[in-house]
């Protein structure tokens, strides 16, 4: 799977909260997410537990601030010459650590720094943001002669980034120092849902709300007390106020669902602020700062925006404040929002490091689409490791209902739930250029709706849809597992689905023969749940296997992997870590045991929360096939039939005549 590093400027929230939109979308696409900031932890809360992780350091200073927001050049130059002292300890470190865990791609918005170490550990780094830090500095410090070697050095070290992508709210000077940049649609922080300040504060429905917010590095002069008495509904803010309508929140308050919860937003020019209040169609308020570079841009950015207003100091009359807020809530100031280009921003940034990195070779997109789970498999062809591969959890086989005649109906909403959650991972591949191939198994072949499914990702998505036979599954389980297999070696590979098991064999001699067993975890499931023996419904068909006598085991696939990854006790969903682990007998049924008793707490290591009692079938059934082949333990080979899509040799055209 590919892995980012993201690098965040240590200053104010900003940087912090766009990187952690874009975080989210590559999280939406499979990529581990390392994230590279000392900002708070609350920035980044709404991350993919199993697929980000944060370590706390800095390696840039941003710009210091004084009373009222205000640049303090002496403290920011302070800073920035203790952090070139310590240049070569930072690039060592973070060298080490792009090597160490395998960083596919840095994304810097925008550290010089991370630029230099990308380069030393021979990783790509683009950057993303609205200015770089030349800009800014060479602002404040452009006259100061000592800056300039200084000024140089960030220049060099910027000019090394690969790609840069311009957010809007900048321009083309604000972002000079880099090379191949291109413009991107908006960038902020979004979710798919909001609580309503209303609801969570106890407030009256209906009454109008201002949120005021300063960023993350302090507050501004500003009369709340007065503010409050002007505004016609209630107001919130970090600091403390004598008025009835005022609501104080926590510095770590979910300000995503308070701007999108207000009417109005009084602050200075930021991006995240602007940015949100944007998306939202919001009215602005903002106070500007004297000599601040990058304010210059983010005011030109939104002139054109017609629901703001600029105000020249914070200091107004009551009867000011009131005037100021009568414009911004008229039934007049309707505007039209700016569109979230989230998903779009992280697409064409995979797209970019695709070009970089495979830019000669033939790639190749698999969906395997199967009862519970849709695997993604994005390959160079016919080579054995993936470049990326990726689960998403579709929940297609629950709650199905099994007819008379043997056919399996899927509710209605199970199907729109699947094209919902599918349909926004297909955003992302349909921008990398590859042969895109959909395949099917398990209760896609005995319902009717896999026909719907088949038109729906042919037609909306232009992608080729084949159902597999038993036959043709259980051949690809076969080729994923051979790439764990040495020549002449006898095993048997086993490929646990949600609605049928497929066993192959592997002779010394070469001979190969398989088997597809009728049953899969949420068949099992189901069963269970009906009472019925499920141990007794296993061992009944491993008794029409034939009796093969491997050396070895290979699980493929997310059934095994899942597994392991709860036995190895791996808190983050890294499959490929995990790539030929070995996993025995007494794991297993120390797992069914402890589970069982309801020992320990493996919820923080499930791939799928609510999925205990699948997984302690998962352990009961890999026992009983171990058993059978008189082995004590299996290989984990995460890779599943999508890698053996891609192995299967091309059948040659028939010639005509």
């Amino acid at each position: 799977m590919l892995r980012f590093a993201l690098y965040v400027s240590d200053h104010g929230f900003g940087h912090a909260s766009r990187m952690a939109a874009l975080a989210e979308e590559f999280n939406r696409f499979g990529i581990f997410v390392h994230i590279r900031s000392a900002r708070p932890d609350f920035l980044f809360r709404n991350l993919d537990p199993q697929l980000s992780c944060k370590e706390n350091v800095a390696i840039d200073v941003g710009v210091k601030h004084g009373p009222d927001l205000a640049p303090d050049l002496q403290a920011t130059k302070e800073a920035l010459l203790g952090l070139m002292g310590r240049r070569l300890e930072i690039c060592e470190r973070e060298v080490d650590f792009l090597r160490g865990e395998g960083i596919d791609l840095s994304v810097a918005d925008v550290p010089w720094l991370a630029v230099e170490a990308g380069t030393y550990a021979k990783v790509p780094v683009f950057a993303v943001s609205n200015f770089d830090w030349l800009y800014v500095y060479n602002g404040l410090f452009g006259s100061d002669r000592e800056f300039r070697p200084l000024l140089n050095t960030i220049f060099g070290l910027y000019q090394r980034a690969e790609r840069a992508f311009r957010l809007p709210l900048g321009s083309r000077r604000s972002m000079g120092a880099f090379r191949n940049c291109e413009t991107t649609g908006l960038l902020a922080f979004r979710k798919d849902f909001y609580n309503d300040p209303h609801e969570v504060y106890g407030l009256p429905a209906g009454k109008p709300l201002l949120t005021c917010t300063f960023g993350g590095e302090g507050e501004m002069g500003l009369d709340l007390e007065r503010v409050c008495a002007a505004f016609p509904g209630y107001v919130f803010s970090t600091r403390e106020a004598k008025a009835a309508n005022h609501v104080r929140v926590r510095p770590d308050a979910d300000f995503s669902d308070l701007i999108h919860g207000s009417q109005v937003l009084l602050t200075k020019p930021g991006y995240s602020s602007f940015a949100e209040a944007l998306q939202y169609g919001k009215y602005i308020v903002y106070r500007p700062r004297e000599n601040y570079p990058e304010e210059e841009v983010l005011i030109r950015g939104i002139a054109r925006y017609p629901r703001q207003r600029r105000l020249e100091g914070l200091d107004l009359s009551k009867r000011e404040w009131q005037a100021v807020f009568r414009q911004a809530l008229s039934p007049n100031q309707a505007g039209r929002a700016v569109p979230n280009r989230n998903a779009g921003v992280a697409a064409l940034i995979v797209k970019r490091y695709l070009e970089l990195r495979h830019c000669r070779e033939k790639l190749r997109s698999v969906f395997d689409v199967g009862s519970n789970n849709l695997n993604y498999a994005l390959c160079v062809e016919g080579q054995a490791e993936p470049l990326h591969t990726a689960q998403i959890s579709t929940g297609l086989g629950r709650d199905y209902h099994l007819r008379k005649d043997g056919q399996v109906e899927i509710p209605k909403a199970r199907l729109a739930e699947f094209k919902r959650r599918v349909g926004r991972f297909l955003l992302y591949d349909q921008v990398i250029p590859s042969e895109k191939r959909a395949i099917a198994t398990g209760i896609n072949r005995r319902s009717p709706a896999a026909e719907e499914i088949s038109q729906w990702f042919t037609e909306r998505w232009g992608i080729p849809f084949k159902v597999l036979s038993e036959r043709e599954e259980t051949e690809l389980a076969g080729l994923a597992a051979g790439t764990l297999l040495a020549t002449g070696e006898s095993a048997v590979s086993a490929d646990v689905g949600g609605f049928s098991t497929e066993l192959v064999f592997y002779g010394h001699r070469g001979e190969k023969s398989g088997v597809s067993l009728p049953l899969g975890l949420l068949t099992l499931r189901r069963q269970s749940g009906e009472g019925v023996d499920v141990e007794k419904v296993i061992r009944s068909a491993l008794a029409t296997v034939p009796d093969w006598t491997p050396a070895k085991v290979v699980c493929v696939g997310l059934a095994a992997t899942f597994l392991a990854k709860v036995i190895r006790r791996e808190r983050f969903f890294q499959p490929d870590k995990l790539q030929g682990a070995r996993i025995s007998v007494s794991d297993l049924e120390a797992l069914v045991s402890t589970l069982g008793r309801g020992d320990g707490d493996w919820s923080q290591y499930l791939a799928e929360a609510g999925a205990a009692d699948v997984l302690a079938l998962n352990a009961r059934l890999c026992v009983l096939l171990l058993d059978k082949f008189g082995v004590r333990e299996f290989v984990v080979c995460h890779y599943g039939i999508s890698t053996g899509y891609n192995l299967r040799p091309r059948r040659k055209p028939r010639g005509k005549g």
